[in-house]
C-alpha cells in the first residue's frame, strides 16, 4: 500500500511538472527578440499562470491543489531560468575574428 501511495506521488509529481517545463522552455523560445527585464518578467508571468491553472483544475483533489501549484510554478521558473542563460550565454560567447579581406585565406 506504501509503494502504491509512493509510484502515485511520483507520477503525479512528473505529471504536474512536465508542462511547466515544456512551458517555461517555450516562453525563453518565443521571446527571443525582446529586452532581459521583459523576458524575465514574461517568464515570472506565465509562472504564475501554470500555477493558477492548477489552483483551478475541477479534477484534482483540494488537498493536492497547493502542492500542484507550488510544483508547477518551480518547474515553469526553473526550465525557463536555465534555458534563458543558456540562450544569453550564447548571445554573448566571443565570435571568432572575421580577416578583413574575405577571399584572402592564409594557408
Amino acid at each position: 500500500m506504501l509503494i502504491a501511495f509512493l509510484l502515485f506521488v511520483i507520477l503525479g509529481a512528473i505529471v504536474t511538472t512536465a508542462p511547466g517545463a515544456l512551458l517555461g522552455y517555450g516562453c525563453v523560445a518565443a521571446s527571443g527578440s525582446m529586452s532581459l527585464a521583459a523576458r524575465i518578467g514574461l517568464l515570472l508571468f506565465m509562472a504564475g499562470a501554470s500555477a493558477a491553472t492548477w489552483l483551478t483544475l475541477p479534477g484534482i483533489s483540494h488537498m493536492w491543489r497547493p502542492a500542484a501549484a507550488i510544483l508547477s510554478f518551480a518547474a515553469t521558473a526553473a526550465s525557463g531560468a536555465l534555458f534563458l542563460t543558456i540562450d544569453t550565454y550564447k548571445r554573448r560567447a566571443p565570435r571568432p575574428p572575421h580577416p578583413a579581406w574575405q577571399a584572402h585565406t592564409p594557408h
